[in-house]
């Protein structure tokens, strides 16, 4: 039996600085993919197919053809597709795809999500400026990815990291933030609170050099 239900998507605000498009379109797929009815290739395969590719995308791992690739991929679905759910899913994600094209390139070509949503594509780290060394951040992190001690500054294993955000949510310094292509100048291990020199707002490695005075 033909799906004949459409799913009801929330709204896509481009004002949200905590939502992406490449994010949104990619959970939309995922919905379809599980939805539909799957009695046809294209709504079967051809949800599955989009997902995968917005995944890899998502996760920095597109290539410069995926855009063109999801654009007939998506119209294939629409045109021919019967099915409501993967029809609506693929009209959605099109139209977001066709306003918001720039970020999907940025995405692909240089690995950057604009606000920081899609988790390949940033890293977290705490700002010593702000950091007291309460340690609300390392009781709540499941991973151990957070190393300190008390009235020491705090340092994230980004190795250990799943960015699961529950340490910026707990935070009541607001300490803890995101970095993109851009690192900021941080301890490499926790230091005592107050001893650490230097703009947090620094590129990773800058350091500020005075001339020497000429005699």
């Amino acid at each position: 039996m033909i799906c004949d239900k459409e799913l009801t998507f929330p709204l896509w605000e481009e004002s949200d600085n905590d939502s992406c498009v490449v994010d949104y379109c990619l959970r939309i797929m995922d919905a379809a993919r599980k939805e539909s009815c799957g009695m046809y290739v294209l709504c079967r395969e051809g949800t599955s197919q989009a997902y995968e590719i917005i995944k890899d995308i998502s996760q920095g791992c597109g290539k410069s053809d995926d855009i063109e690739l999801l654009y007939e991929l998506l119209e294939q679905i629409i045109k021919h597709e019967k099915c409501k759910v993967a029809n609506s899913a693929s009209t959605k994600c099109l139209e977001l795809l066709s306003t918001y094209e720039d970020e999907w390139i940025k995405h692909i070509r240089r690995k950057i999500c604009t606000n920081m949503v899609c988790k390949e594509m940033y890293t977290l780290y705490i700002d010593p400026n702000l950091c007291d060394g309460c340690g609300l951040c390392i009781n709540s992190c499941a991973f151990n990815a957070i190393l300190g001690g008390e009235q020491m500054i705090h340092v994230i294993d980004t190795e250990l990291c799943n960015k699961a955000l529950e340490c910026m949510k707990i935070c009541p310094k607001q300490a803890i933030k995101k970095a993109g292509n851009i690192k900021p100048r941080i301890p490499k291990e926790p230091v005592p609170v107050g001893s650490f020199k230097g703009s947090s707002d620094e590129p990773d490695g800058h350091v500020t050099r005075r001339r020497r005075r000429r005699k």
